[in-house]
């Protein structure tokens, strides 16, 4: 335990609550998992996290704890369980850590639900007339957790401290009520985007420029969204402490939600940058499989030269304008153009990875893996059978001529080879999508429509990987950090992207980035780091252009980056000195956020002197 870090009162228990806990969806999800060593460390069991349990949790990344002791944790639990909620109280298994974790059934009883509503409309004019599954599943997650603070610190001595750590309205319906009932427990709410910014950004022209001028009831009308709003600039002047992570956002919380934050707290690093030597190593065995894979999908089509291909990526949540898949893929689609009109030998594979509904991988695509699989393995027998047929051929005839080669392969070996040959042959196109999704959507529409198709005159590839990249699971045969070491250049041209942890994480990992001036990361670094380009970390002005302008800009970085690589074969690997990313480590941060959990104590009691 890290003592110097906490100076909060002995015994005080942190919970930390939020949707994406063992719930994969965007970034919060990464943020809590970088953070998360850094909060056991100094808070050990006295830091809990709370999440929803849904049904497509993640069973492999849950353990149970299957006896309840008599700690005040154990006694809530059985309370809330007598009441008839779904409680599941565990480990969360991830790589650096255990934490303990509290998930909740947020489908709840009809009835009590709609109490909740009718309470909440007496109280806030939180109108749930038009209700959603999603709204209804915040109200009863909300609920639980107001009956868990409420019986938990019932349990507990009088003088113990508890805070709550709230992440995005989705886990904080409850902060009002929390609040007005007077519950002992102080509450920092940490809003990492706003709703209405999230729903706009994407859908107006010159949003930088006006959203300033907007009244939030209007817009929150015009989208369908005012109950959700309503909700949150509710929870955010309920809480005693509200932080965000960029200025663009602290703006938008002092015009869409009414009040300004009391912090701006960046979001975090746990993992030092890899060091240049270790950088072109990786690189390099991350690329073989990567290799692997695309020569997999494409040779039984047609000739591929994967030592001379480019491999570029983007990711992220599926939000086609907000995270700027919409620019990616045009910029692509006429960089492909100009390389066909320029005869041009240069092979560009752009990689697409966001999580989307789908029913399986495609059947295809799988047999393209496995027979590839099987010609390695059937030329690994031939060179092993071959290989001292040929130094006796050679040593019998003196060396004087070379045998041919076909005469040293018996029948039955031969036979097997032209059989796998043949099914290894195909005469379709490679798949753009590697999955079959449980809908066609805006990537895979662009794609037929901009003729993205894997042809061979093609010159951009594109391999659209609608699922998160996981060791056990992935069809590359590693996760997503090794994956992204393995390829040339992320590209990120997000429109709205308060923080943007995939560039981030791209840097980290050693892989050039191109990201839009409009993540808090890729501002933060233009700061800090006048001259990143040198570290091969490249800015895309998007804030105050317009699209056809950022198309442009982006192809020709494109474009340069590709030819720069193919003529000077040196492979450029991204470099972010520790001035830069010090700052972000979550040790450097955590004293940040004990001010605001020392802030929200002194709110909820200003009278005792104790913060």
């Amino acid at each position: 335990m890290t003592e110097p870090f906490r100076i909060l009162k002995p015994g005080t228990i942190l919970f930390e609550i939020a949707w994406e806990v063992c719930n994969q969806i965007g970034g919060i999800f990464t943020y809590l998992k970088s953070k998360i060593p850094v909060m056991t460390d100094t808070y050990g069991d006295d830091y809990l996290l709370i999440g929803p349990y849904l049904p497509d949790h993640k069973k492999a990344e849950f353990r149970p704890i299957a006896a309840l002791d008599d700690s005040a944790i154990s006694r809530t639990i059985v309370k809330l369980r007598e009441s008839g909620f779904e409680v599941h109280y565990g480990h969360w298994l991830l790589d650096d850590s255990r934490p303990k974790v509290l998930l909740f059934n947020p489908d709840i009883d009809t009835g009590q639900l709609n109490t909740i509503k009718a309470r909440l409309w007496e109280k806030y004019q939180l109108s749930t007339i038009q209700s959603d599954q999603i709204l209804d599943q915040v109200l009863g997650f909300g609920e639980i957790l107001r009956l868990f603070f409420s019986l938990y610190t019932e349990c507990i001595n009088r003088d113990q401290d508890v805070l709550a750590h709230f992440h995005e309205w989705m886990s904080a319906s409850c902060v009002p009520e929390l609040a007005d009932d007077k519950v002992r427990v102080a509450t920092v709410f940490t809003t990492h985007s706003t709703l209405l910014g999230r729903y706009v950004a994407p859908n107006e022209r010159h949003y930088f420029s006006n959203f300033q001028n907007y009244d939030w009831q209007t817009k929150a009308n015009e989208y369908g969204i005012e109950n959700r709003l309503v909700l949150e600039r509710t929870i955010a002047k309920k809480a005693q402490v509200l932080v965000t992570d960029s200025e663009h956002i602290s703006l938008e919380c002092e015009i869409f939600l009414g009040r300004k934050p009391d912090q701006i707290i960046f979001n975090g690093i746990n993992k030092k940058a890899v060091l240049r030597h270790e950088v072109f190593e990786t690189y390099t065995q991350h690329r073989e499989k990567i290799d692997d894979f695309v020569k997999a999908l494409f040779l039984p089509s047609y000739p591929i030269n994967t030592d001379k291909a480019v491999y570029f990526f983007t990711s992220g949540r599926y939000e086609y304008r907000n995270k700027g898949f919409d620019i990616t893929l045009e910029a692509m689609a006429r960089l492909n153009g100009k390389l066909m009109r320029e005869n041009s030998d240069l092979t560009i594979v752009l990689f697409v990875i966001s999580k989307r509904p789908f029913y399986h991988i495609k059947s295809e695509v799988l047999e393209a893996k496995q027979k590839y699989q099987d010609l390695r393995k059937i030329c690994a027998k031939i060179s092993q059978r071959l290989g001292p047929r040929l130094y006796a051929n050679v040593a019998h005839s003196g060396g004087s001529k070379l045998p041919d080669l076909n005469n040293l392969i018996d029948d039955e070996l031969l036979l097997t080879w032209k059989q796998a040959v043949r099914d290894f042959k195909s005469y379709t196109l490679p798949a753009v999508t590697m999955h079959q999704l449980a809908e066609e959507d805006d990537i895979t529409r662009f794609c037929q429509t901009a003729g993205l198709d894997n042809k061979e005159s093609n010159r951009v590839k594109v391999i659209y990987y609608p699922d998160f990249i996981e060791r056990a699971k992935s069809l590359f045969g590693i996760d997503y950090q090794e994956f992204i070491k393995g390829c040339n250049l992320g590209i990120f041209p997000s429109f709205y992207d308060p923080w943007g942890y995939a560039p981030m994480e791209t840097a980290m990992a050693g892989t050039p980035v191109i990201a839009s001036d409009t993540s808090g990361f890729a501002h933060y670094l233009s700061e800090v780091m006048p001259n990143h380009q040198a570290g091969e970390m490249y800015l895309l002005n998007r804030k105050f252009q317009s699209d056809e302008e950022v198309i442009n800009g982006l192809q020709e970085q494109l474009f340069s980056f590709a030819e720069s690589l193919a003529r000077e074969h040196y492979i450029p690997r991204a470099t972010l000195p520790t001035y830069v990313t010090e700052p972000l480590r979550w040790k450097n941060l955590q004293s940040r956020y004990h001010e605001a959990y020392k802030l929200a104590f002194t709110r909820l009691h200003p009278d005792t002197g104790s913060y």
